[in-house]
């Protein structure tokens, strides 16, 4: 879904086949792209943006950190430029999306991979403007009948790792629209404490 417009990319690195979860947010917040990919299949996509800034959750793991290593040696033969270089269509910054979380509430989010701790996630973004679905929404399709069924809609909830994109996405919409409202602590680019 390439474009003229500026795309702001959040992207989330893990082991397996696809270590790639990508993230679009357009100007709006609306959520453009949400996908699973190899990395060949990720640089492809990225390639055909013209204007992206690009914000990749960094881990303190140390096979994320390989796999850090590797993208973003491709992703600067791709064109991208570290967020330093002022002025050029495709940028790249970095983020920790715990510390991100814990920026915009002010205190420990709750565990990131337990049912909370992505409704949570998912009410902070939503609070923030991201066009998703209010995760409130889904106490009201929960049942005592659906309860005892074990029968739980939970498809429509955000996975950890895609929250940890989104919350990426959101910190590269920032560092354009809001540069005022981010912080730079070492190497992360993080929303201010309120």
């Amino acid at each position: 879904m390439p474009s003229d417009h500026i795309i702001f990319a959040g992207v989330e690195l893990s082991s397996g086949r696809k270590p790639v979860i990508f993230v679009a947010l357009d100007h709006d917040l609306n959520v453009q792209l949400l996908e699973n990919w190899g990395i060949a299949e990720a640089l492809a996509c990225l390639k055909d943006y013209k204007n992206i800034w690009l914000c990749i959750n960094l881990h303190s793991l140390q096979r994320e950190q390989e796999l850090y290593t590797e993208f973003k040696k491709k992703i600067s033969q791709a064109g991208f430029k570290s967020r330093s270089k002022k002025g050029d269509p495709k940028q790249w910054l970095e983020t920790n999306a715990q510390d991100c979380f814990h920026a915009l509430i002010g205190q420990n989010p709750l565990p990131r991979r337990t049912l909370e701790g992505r409704l949570q996630r998912s009410a902070i973004l939503y609070e923030q403007g991201l066009q998703i679905r209010d995760p409130v929404e889904i106490f009201e399709e929960i049942t005592r009948y659906k309860l005892v069924q074990g029968i739980l809609p939970l498809e429509d909830i955000y996975s950890s790792k895609e929250l940890d994109a989104l919350v990426a996405a959101y910190v590269a919409w920032m560092a354009v629209n809001s540069p005022g409202q981010t912080v730079v602590q070492g190497e992360f680019v993080l929303p201010a404490q309120e």
